[in-house]
C-alpha cells in the first residue's frame, strides 16, 4: 500500500496519531523542527520512492488533514549509527545525546515498526545498529491552512 497523497503530493504523517503527532506537528509550525527519520525497509515494503531535494509534501493533522505544506531540502539514506547531532537538533524533540536519541527511536520502532515488518513476513525484524534509514530534511514552505 503505498504512502498516502493529497491531490496528488504525498503527505507527511509525523509519529503516532494522538499527543504525539500534535506536538511534532506544533515543532514544525514553530519552525523548531526540520527533520524527521524513517526507515528504509518500511518504504521498500511499501514500493515507495524516497522523497526528493524540492519536493512538496502536506504536512497533516491526525485526521489526515492538511495543516501546512513543507519542501524537502535534503534526504540523506545512513545507517542508525551513522546518525550525528546535527540531525538530531533538526528533528528537535529534546534529545541532548546521541544515545538519548538511540533509546527512544529504538523504543519507538520497537513498539510501532518491529510488529508491521513481522507481520509482513521479516521474522526477527529489530532496530539495529546497521538498520538503514531515511533521515528527511525540510523547511516549512507555506503557512498553516485555515478550516
Amino acid at each position: 500500500m503505498p504512502f498516502p497523497n493529497l491531490d496528488g503530493e504525498r503527505v507527511l504523517e509525523l509519529g503516532n496519531p494522538g499527543a504525539m503527532r500534535s506536538s511534532l506537528n506544533a515543532l514544525v509550525l514553530s519552525g523548531q523542527k526540520l527533520a524527521t527519520t524513517g526507515l528504509w525497509e518500511i518504504y521498500q515494503e511499501e514500493s515507495e520512492p524516497l522523497e526528493f531535494e524540492g519536493e512538496r509534501l502536506w504536512l497533516v493533522d491526525n485526521d489526515l488533514q492538511p495543516i501546512t505544506a513543507v519542501e524537502v531540502t535534503r534526504v540523506d539514506v545512513r545507517r542508525f549509527d551513522q546518525v550525528d547531532m546535527d540531525f538530531v537538533r533538526a528533528e528537535a524533540e529534546g534529545h541532548e545525546t546521541l544515545e538519548e536519541w538511540r533509546i527512544s527511536k529504538k523504543a519507538y520502532w520497537s513498539a510501532t515498526a518491529e510488529p508491521e515488518m513481522q507481520s509482513s513476513g521479516y521474522q526477527g525484524w529489530r532496530v539495529k545498529n546497521e538498520t538503514i534509514l531515511v533521515c528527511l530534511w525540510f523547511r516549512l514552505y507555506q503557512r498553516p491552512v485555515s478550516n
